[in-house]
C-alpha cells in the first residue's frame, strides 16, 4: 500500500526514504533496517542471556514483527534502535519465563530482568592507550556498579542513546535516566582518584 508523504512519520537512526520505503513494504529497505541494527540487538541481548539459539529466534522474531506490524506501528515509532531494544528485552522476558516456567512479569518489570556485563577496561577500550594498573582499577570499578547501573552505562556510551531513548528503554522518565547516569557516574568517582575518573570519562566521550 502506497503510504503519501504527508502520513510518514518520521524517525531517529533511519534515513526518511528508508523508512519510507520499508512502510510500503520494500524488502531491500527491510533488509537495510536489518543490517544496520541487527548486531545491536545480539549484542545487547548477549547481556541477558548467553543462549545464542534464544537470542537468535529472539531477533529474527523482532525484525518479522517490526515488518508484519509496519503499518500499525508507523506513526508510534520515534527512534528505531530504541524500539527494538524495548521489542528484543520483551521477547527474551517471555523466552525466560517460558523456559523457567514462572509466570510472565509484564513490561512493568523489565527493570528486573538481569543484565549481566563484566567490563573490561582493555577490550572494551582498545582504542586508548592505558596502563595495566589503570585498566585493573578502571574494571573493578565499572564491574562494582549494580546491574542497572551497568546497563544504563553500557546504553549511553556504548550504544550511545540519548536520554530520551534510555528512558524508553528501560521504561523509566527521561529525568529518571539523567538522575541514574549521574549516580552512576558519581559511584565511578567515588571510586577512583582524580586522574582515573578523568580518564575514564575521556574516554566514555570518545567512544560516545
Amino acid at each position: 500500500m502506497s503510504i503519501s508523504s504527508h502520513n510518514v512519520h518520521r524517525v531517529e537512526n533511519t534515513s526518511d526514504y528508508t523508512w519510507q520505503a520499508f512502510l510500503r513494504g520494500d524488502q531491500d529497505a527491510f533488509t537495510q533496517i536489518y543490517h544496520q541494527y541487527a548486531e545491536n540487538l545480539f549484542r545487547f541481548g548477549r547481556k541477558f542471556s548467553v543462549d545464542e539459539q534464544l537470542l537468535d529466534d529472539a531477533v529474527q522474531e523482532v525484525f518479522v514483527d517490526l515488518y508484519l506490524k509496519r503499518e500499525k506501528l508507523a506513526g508510534n515509532i520515534k527512534n528505531i534502535k530504541a524500539y527494538l531494544f524495548v521489542a528484543l528485552k520483551n521477547n527474551l522476558l517471555k523466552k525466560l519465563d517460558k523456559s523457567r516456567r514462572i509466570p510472565t512479569l509484564g513490561l512493568d518489570n523489565f527493570r528486573e530482568l538481569n543484565f549481566e556485563i563484566e567490563y573490561d577496561a582493555q577490550q572494551n577500550m582498545i582504542n586508548f592507550e592505558i596502563e595495566e594498573e589503570t585498566n585493573v582499577r578502571l574494571t573493578q570499578a565499572i564491574n562494582q556498579l549494580s546491574k542497572k547501573q551497568k546497563e544504563i552505562i553500557y546504553l549511553k556510551f556504548e550504544e550511545e542513546l540519548d536520554y530520551p531513548e534510555i528512558a524508553e528503554v528501560l521504561l523509566i522518565s527521561v529525568e529518571s535516566a539523567r538522575k541514574q547516569i549521574y549516580r552512576a557516574l558519581k559511584s565511578l568517582r567515588e571510586s577512583l582518584d582524580s586522574e582515573e575518573f578523568t580518564t575514564l570519562l575521556y574516554i566514555f566521550v570518545k567512544k560516545s
